[in-house]
């Protein structure tokens, strides 16, 4: 069965996005599956959290993921897509590109925000780097927002 990985950071653009993966799951009779990364702040002792509380937040974190991630495999399944939901923690284009190759995905369907210029030189992106590093076949849709603001 032919997989299709879509990581969501459950942006708008990450659902617009999500509906894209669906239809190409449904139109290739394909298995999909949701993946959120978990990224985790380094646990310092100083400043305004202990540890403790960061290991605690870091864990909220992952369960809210992991319910949300599950709600929507849950959808999808309700429209006969078959539908795995994974939650990893690591560096985003990293994992992503793991998770392609560990479950033999032939596709990977995420968006892109479109950012240029000096915001992507600075922040880079997880798109350009999983389209660069990935195994399969990767496909992206840029980010719409409402009537006329691209």
């Amino acid at each position: 069965m032919i997989k299709i990985l879509h990581p969501t950071d459950f942006s708008d653009c990450a659902e617009q996005t999500r509906a894209l993966a669906i239809r190409l799951a449904r139109a290739l009779g394909g298995q999909l599956v949701l993946l959120h990364v978990t990224v985790e702040a380094p646990l310092f002792r100083e400043g305004l959290m202990s540890t403790v509380e960061l290991e605690r937040l870091f864990e909220e974190q992952r369960t809210w993921a992991k319910k949300e991630l599950e709600d929507r495999a849950a959808a999808c399944r309700g429209e006969g897509i078959p539908t795995l939901a994974l939650v990893v923690s690591g560096a985003p284009y990293e994992e992503i590109v793991k998770t392609a190759t560990r479950e033999g995905a032939a596709f990977i369907v995420m968006g892109t925000h479109g950012r240029g210029g000096l915001e992507r030189f600075m922040v880079g992106s997880v798109t350009d780097r999983v389209i660069r590093h990935a195994p399969c076949a990767v496909v992206t849709q840029r980010e719409t927002r409402g009537e006329g603001t691209r």
